[in-house]
């Protein structure tokens, strides 16, 4: 199959071929915000110990609360795009569309179906780890590395954005996965996605 797309607006290819590139970039950029920030409320933190001036704790403490927050953004930035990491490692991506977007959720989320994967695609949850909620460039299709029963992860054309996605309906589709054979079992297992995900942690 031709996939004929748009010129990528990411400094990496968004074809499906550049998997890794995409990762690393999404992985500087966690790394950037959290150092931007963390230069930030570091200085509003530490310079009550240089002037030892007590009016100025309620700034330090805002500053300690700032990096608190920044550490756990950049901790759950780098675990998303690890999982993702482990998805592209184990299965490969495949040119899936097009995009049925069923709707938008809270914190960036959305419900999707993807298109070429039969009439027993189940419909997807995902949410997008730019923080942009669903992009309109994956509308006509999507990257996709993974399984639709256990979920998978997608690199969207032209924007190069990662995306994170599992069954919308998990509890409905347990049998399904119970019953799978178990190379496709043992595969989601080392992909980890064998298990339930909460798409807001």
């Amino acid at each position: 199959m031709v996939v004929v797309q748009e010129e990528s607006r990411a400094p990496y290819a968004t074809d499906g071929t550049d998997v890794q590139g995409a990762l690393k970039h999404h992985r500087t950029m966690a790394l950037k915000r959290f150092a931007k920030r963390a230069a930030v409320f570091g200085l509003m933190w530490s310079q009550i110990f240089v002037t030892r001036t007590d009016y100025l704790l309620p700034i330090a403490l805002v500053g300690f609360f700032g990096i608190l927050v920044s550490s756990f953004l950049v901790w759950s930035a780098l675990s998303w795009i690890r999982r993702c990491s482990r998805l592209f490692r184990t299965y490969p991506a495949v040119f899936r569309g097009p995009v049925q977007r069923i709707s938008l959720e809270r914190n960036n989320g959305f419900v999707i179906r993807l298109g070429s994967g039969g009439s027993g695609s189940p419909t997807l949850s995902g949410r997008n780890l730019s923080g942009k909620g669903w992009p309109a460039s994956g509308d006509a299709g999507i990257w996709y590395a993974g399984d639709d029963l256990f979920g998978g992860a997608a690199l969207v054309p032209v924007t190069g954005e990662l995306l994170f996605m599992q069954p919308h309906d998990w509890p409905l589709t347990s049998e399904q996965r119970a019953n799978a054979p178990a190379d496709r079992i043992a595969k989601a297992g080392q992909a980890g996605i064998k298990g339930y995900v909460s798409l807001r942690s």
